[in-house]
């Protein structure tokens, strides 16, 4: 009788144990698709850079034909678009696909050059929360000189919102990268990151909200010199886990 007892409590208190079990199912790491083209980049230390990133899943995809990344997307898999291309053609249907992610909820993450990317479309501007001008443009009856850019320059670079989840934890830090300046910026940009350099505009790193979007621009990242910097990579990573599909 006390040897069935016994078992009984046994299985019993098994089945109490398999009932309030925590489920120890890993969750799933943020999918992420970096988009390149149109522009010469460092490609091994820029791929080791996202290799370092290892809590994401990251695909990359190098353009053939300058946008057919969004002539598709029926199936779309991916939380992040991080664009590192200044590729320039979109047809009307990729760029409608583009903006049907934005209102997904597709995180975005703009990197460098690619704020010059799709240079003629007007959305394209609002998307990314600025304008670089790659020659003399007429706006509004001006004209706006073009861009400036200065390669291997230490810039640097100033925490405006310590206290965003893109900058958390990091301090002032200078970077040897490469500046831009002379691009227009939306006026309601969330100003995370300035560089206080005479070849360098003030806005380096914002965020805003784009139709479902979370929207990051981080200028910097121009070669290896910054792709390996832990600065950058933290702006980048957090910048990625920020922006992801909730």
């Amino acid at each position: 009788m006390l040897t069935t007892l016994a078992v009984l409590s046994a299985c019993c208190l098994g089945l109490g144990a398999d009932a309030t079990a925590p489920d120890t199912a890993p969750a799933p790491k943020p999918r992420v698709l970096v988009v390149t083209g149109g522009h010469g980049f460092d490609e091994p230390e820029f791929r080791a850079l996202f290799a370092a990133l290892t809590e994401l899943d990251v695909t990359f995809h190098d353009l053939k034909d300058e946008s057919e990344v969004f002539e598709d997307i029926g199936d779309w898999p991916y939380d992040v678009l991080v664009l590192y291309n200044m590729s320039q053609k979109i047809s009307e249907k990729r760029k409608a696909n583009f903006l049907s992610l934005l209102d997904k909820g597709v995180g975005l993450v703009v990197l460098h050059h690619a704020i010059a990317a799709f240079n003629d479309w007007p959305e394209y501007w609002k998307i990314i929360g600025a304008r670089y001008f790659l020659k003399d443009t007429g706006v509004d009856g001006k004209t706006i000189p073009a861009s400036t850019y200065r390669h291997d320059v230490d810039i640097p670079c100033k925490i405006e919102d310590p206290a965003h989840p893109v900058t958390a934890g990091l301090k002032d830090f200078v970077v040897r990268d490469e500046t831009y300046k002379g691009f227009l910026v939306e006026p309601d940009n969330h100003l995370l990151v300035g560089e206080d350099h005479p070849d360098a505009q003030r806005e380096a790193v914002w965020t805003r909200q784009y139709r479902n979007a979370k929207v990051c621009y981080i200028q910097l990242g121009h070669d290896k010199l910054s792709f390996g910097d832990d600065n950058y990579r933290t702006l980048v990573r957090q910048a990625i886990q920020w922006a992801k599909k909730s």
